[in-house]
């Protein structure tokens, strides 16, 4: 195997920063409250986008002979492979409707000299707010003018898999499986998987590109469910409310507040788990409040549920009249439930973050990714590093070096991946077996122990 171990190669032979800057610009902000597919037809515009940059890198369709753009938005792509096997990369198109993604200025700090940047609109990096900016120093770092976000979550996991692809293209000898490509829409709003063309796309393994900074991989994600809950009161004049009315809005209120501040959001961190209310809305005669709950372990998660309905079973018991009905909706489950039994594939991923100088980093995310539902759906997708930091607000920026690491860290894994390709077609092992582990490294099984240690 070639190890790419310099990003100043994919920097100065790609156009990766030139892609990653053009794509920014474009306003592909999803919508939670559309039911369309995909839910903002700006999203399509990046999309026809990519579709022709693909096709002038020569790739081919996926069970076409063109690339394409599917009518839900996915754009699918393949590059041939040198021996058997298929790999796949995915990252999105859309950026998170949070804080504005309307005409965004990207602005380039050269030189970066570890001071404060005056990012502009009152917005300030500092390496006391930012640790990550301490260990850019001397790098290239693109931030936003302040007044919106940038989007690098995930247009620069779109330029990485982009800069990849133009030295796979380059290099026509590095030996590869077939790598297959898509750029899917509404990953912020919980849909990117959704409509995701399995069949077609049909890969046995696939990466999304879709972390934080440098060496960041994840093979686990939250569990996720929805819940819903309803108050029903008993509507009456104020005037003549004694004894009369059940204000649906005071029982929401007294919900809120059974809910354990230390389980919340605001309060939580590592691998605890939380409630988080999200949307109240109604009025005094029936109101309805909804939440996420979130656990790393789904069997806590079920219960964290269980217990919801147990308090608003509590607040009947106190008043009779009141109604309150709760509905729970599963939304995703964490990746490590199925790569637990599938270490070698974190293996990989490990050795080509090593490959490429840095030190893995297993870290779980406390959040979901398409890889969560994709491994759910028997396609195992772990997470990969792009290289932004502060996502989805106007603090958020990304060291060009560590965006092109980011290259180097997908380059090395399509030659590991053609390396277990060989090995498996020859019946016999080369190198590092997938049980290998260098001393003091965890065993395969003890990935979610490693993930804690890190």
């Amino acid at each position: 195997m070639r190890a790419f171990d310099d990003p100043s190669v994919v920097l100065s032979r790609t156009r990766i920063l030139d892609r990653f800057l053009d794509y920014v610009r474009y306003d592909t902000q999803s919508d939670e409250t559309s039911d369309t597919w995909p839910s903002t037809a700006k999203q399509l515009e990046l999309g026809r986008r990519l579709v022709d940059e693909l096709r002038e890198l020569g790739l081919r369709g996926v069970g076409e002979a063109q690339v394409t753009m599917d009518q839900n938005g996915y754009v699918l792509a393949e590059l041939p492979g040198t021996v058997p096997g298929r790999v796949g990369l995915c990252a999105h198109i859309d950026t998170a409707p949070a804080f504005s993604g309307t005409a965004v200025n990207p602005r380039l700090v050269e030189g970066y000299d570890g001071g404060a940047i005056d990012v502009g609109h009152g917005i300030v990096l500092s390496p006391a707010d930012t640790p990550e900016l301490g260990q850019c120093v001397g790098d290239t770092i693109v931030t936003t003018d302040g007044s919106t976000l940038l989007g690098a979550d995930d247009k620069a996991g779109i330029a990485a898999i982009m800069g990849a692809l133009e030295i796979l293209v380059q290099e026509p000898d590095i030996r590869r499986p077939a790598v297959r490509v898509c750029f899917n829409p509404d990953e912020e709003i919980g849909r990117g998987a959704e409509r995701f063309p399995m069949e077609r796309f049909d890969c046995p393994v696939a990466f999304t590109i879709d972390g934080s900074f440098t060496g960041e991989i994840s093979v686990e994600t939250f569990s996720a469910d929805k819940a819903v809950v309803t108050f029903t009161g008993v509507a009456v004049h104020p005037g003549t409310a004694r004894g009369k009315m059940v204000n649906a809005l005071t029982w929401m209120g007294k919900l809120l507040d059974r809910l354990p501040m230390g389980e919340a959001p605001e309060c939580t961190d590592g691998r605890d788990g939380f409630y988080h209310p999200i949307v109240a809305s109604g009025d005094a005669a029936s109101c309805t409040l909804q939440l996420i709950l979130r656990d790393f372990d789904t069997e806590v998660l079920v219960e964290r549920g269980r217990r919801l309905e147990r308090m608003c079973a509590g607040l009947m018991a106190e008043e009779p009249r009141l109604g309150v009905t709760v509905e729970i909706t599963k939304q995703y489950r964490n990746m490590f439930d199925v790569l637990s039994g599938r270490p070698e594939i974190a293996e990989r991923l490990e050795e080509a973050v090593r490959a490429a100088g840095i030190t893995p980093r297993l870290e779980p995310v406390r959040g979901g990714t398409d890889g969560s539902r994709l491994t759910e759906l028997g396609m195992p997708t772990p997470n990969i590093f792009a290289g932004g930091v502060n996502f989805h607000g106007p603090s958020e920026w990304i060291s060009t070096r560590v965006l092109a690491q980011s290259a180097c860290t997908i380059l090395n894994l399509v030659q590991l991946f053609a390396e277990y390709s060989l090995t498996k077609t020859k019946g016999i092992r080369h190198g590092r077996s997938p049980t290998h582990r260098e001393p003091g490294a965890p065993a395969a099984g003890d990935l979610r122990a490693a993930a804690v240690a890190r």
